[in-house]
């Protein structure tokens, strides 16, 4: 049996979401009999209700694709939770991810889905699947709060079912891969016994081994978060349940590059040309659908140089047509430190690092004419920590 696993379609976080899901289900649509879900679909918990029409549209379709091969090869699709067992027809398997988590008692949009007869929620339950002698059990944990994620996995006290390829779907952080994370889990806390482990979550595809368990990271097949870790591909793993092979199958997605000017001394002119230079570069490698560019300045500005001094208004503006462009300064300045502390003095040194970041950045928006300074939500959503709805609104007004 051909089993896909895909994750982190992220419905809603523009268009290049919709069209790389669909890209993505299309060709696992087309090489497996069953296609399982990792969680966050979705980009919001409550999505809008044309994201949510999108997402049907497509869903339905891939069920009709998945369906007619079921009907030709006798795949079978059973249901086991609290007891009970059910026959089902839908070879769409799907578990909640962090961005669709609702609180207790609220309804979340893969519960609707499941409703829906679009996709199997295995949140808590079993997925059996049989063809031609074969059997494949898949059975899921949906994204929780990392610090509860071991509590959960310990109560529901999951095991594999005798006499299958027996797969466990997650959607957590895990220790190995983003030791930061002090309260995530690790692979040692995953059930044990299972043949193959398949996690949500973690934006960049990679297969491995940790304590015997073989741990397959989908990724997502949409950057998110402009960092160095999502220019890798995007796609999906399919696995054949009897050889136990895993392919990781590219899908074509826009673009993203991801790059690095580094300077020492520079004068703002050098620093400029040098940019010039890094993304004229860029551009010519990338014909065809504008891509992602993110550029991090890197360094030491001449002579205690202000970082204002540096004025990327000009290449904004020259590169703002073949490509969507981030600048992100990363370099020193003689004002950067000094600023801050004034900014903490005028609030009576009540203002923690981040708030005075913050105002910082403010300033240096105002100082270029920039729209960005006057918006509310943007400045809300970065005393949130929350970067990737940051990143989203910044896309949404650019485009």
């Amino acid at each position: 049996m051909k089993i896909a696993f895909a994750s982190d379609f992220h419905f809603g976080f523009g268009d290049d979401a919709l069209a790389q899901a669909a890209e993505a289900l299309r060709q696992a649509c087309s090489e497996a009999d069953l296609v399982v879900l990792a969680g966050d679909l979705f980009d919001s918990r409550v999505p809008k209700q044309e994201v949510v029409y999108d997402a049907v549209r497509l869903l339905s379709e891939a069920k009709a694709v998945l369906e007619a091969k079921a009907t030709v090869s006798g795949l079978k699709l059973r249901l086991l939770r609290d007891g009970t067992e059910t026959r089902q027809t839908v070879p769409i398997v799907a578990i909640y991810g962090t961005h669709e988590r609702r609180t207790k008692g609220l309804v979340n949009i893969i519960q609707v889905l499941d409703s829906a007869g679009l996709v199997l929620n295995c949140h808590a339950g079993v997925v059996a699947a049989d063809l031609n002698g074969e059997r494949v059990a898949i059975q899921g944990m949906g994204g929780v709060p990392e610090e509860y994620a071991k509590q959960v996995l310990d109560a529901i006290e999951f095991k594999p079912l005798p006499e299958s390829f027996d797969v466990f779907v997650f959607h957590q952080t895990l220790r190995e891969l983003i030791p930061a994370v002090a309260e995530g889990i690790a692979a040692a806390d995953l059930p044990k016994g299972f043949d193959l482990y398949v996690d949500g979550h973690i934006h960049w595809a990679r297969e491995l081994n940790e304590g015997g368990k073989r741990i397959l990271l989908p990724g997502s097949t949409v950057v998110t978060q402009m960092k160095k870790s999502e220019a890798s591909p995007k796609g999906f793993y399919v696995c054949d349940s009897l050889s136990k092979e895993v392919v990781f199958k590219e899908i074509r997605v826009r673009p993203f590059v991801y790059a690095e000017v580094e300077f020492k001394d520079a004068w703002p002119e050098e620093v400029i040309a040098a940019c010039r230079l890094k993304l004229e570069e860029i551009a010519l490698k990338q014909a065809g659908r504008k891509p992602l560019v993110k550029l991090k300045l890197k360094g030491s500005l001449a002579q205690r140089l202000s970082t204002s001094a540096v004025d990327l208004t000009a290449l904004e503006k020259e590169f703002g047509e073949r490509m969507l462009l981030t600048l992100d300064r990363d370099f020193e300045g003689a004002d950067l430190k000094e600023r801050i502390e004034a900014l903490r003095k005028k609030r009576g040194e009540t203002t923690g690092a981040r708030g005075a970041g913050a105002a910082l950045l403010r300033e240096r928006l105002k100082e270029r004419q920039s729209p960005w300074a006057e918006d509310e939500q943007l400045f809300a959503l970065l005393a949130e920590k929350e970067s990737e709805a940051a990143l989203k609104h910044l896309l949404a007004r650019e485009i």
